[in-house]
């Protein structure tokens, strides 16, 4: 599977804090970024956009791993992570997080065996941030929607530890397509 999936090949950024951050890689240094924002406000755009000019300046695509936070938290084993590429992106570190915050109706609690799995899930994905977070000479761009929700879904102690090595960069909320059916 490519770096930049076809969704994400045309992606195009002139943020300054994706620049600085493929500067900084491009010039051999370490760069780390939290792309925060809400959802809708081009995230993950950004973040492919920067990804795309790490490949045209000659990065190589298998020195980058992209995860998508959803699958990562269930296939995870601490390998991924303590063997991961020079380069890597989690895209919807706070999704989970997200959807039960912006829900309109009440939930209804899942079934104990749900819960428990969903707990394991969680589990996995703040221990690969964790990981990541204190791993020398590893790049990354972690994208979330804010600094609270990324609490809820790594923890406290990750979140600080994420927040103090990082360069933080925030994107406006951008008005959602209207879908035509």
């Amino acid at each position: 599977m490519p770096v930049v999936p076809p969704l994400f090949s045309d992606a195009l950024t002139d943020h300054p804090a994706i620049a600085q951050w493929c500067s900084t890689i491009l010039a051999g240094d370490t760069a780390r970024l939290l792309l925060l924002g809400p959802h809708w406000s081009g995230k993950s755009h950004a973040a492919y956009a920067g990804l795309r000019r790490l490949l045209a300046a000659g990065y190589r695509e298998e020195d980058i791993t992209v995860h998508q936070a959803y699958e990562l938290k269930r296939s995870y084993e601490p390998s991924m992570i303590e063997n991961a590429t020079a380069v890597t992106v989690i895209d919807d570190l706070t999704v989970s997080v997200d959807l039960v915050r912006e829900a309109k109706v009440p939930l209804k609690p899942d079934s104990a065996d749900v819960q428990a799995m969903m707990a394991l899930e969680a589990g996995a994905l703040a221990d690969a941030v964790a990981r990541l977070s204190v791993l020398p000479r590893r790049s990354w761009l972690l994208i979330a929607s804010n600094l609270d929700c990324l609490v809820e879904a790594v923890g406290q102690e990750t979140a600080d530890r994420l927040a103090a090595v990082a360069e933080q960069a925030e994107l406006a909320p951008r008005p959602r397509p209207t879908l035509r059916w």
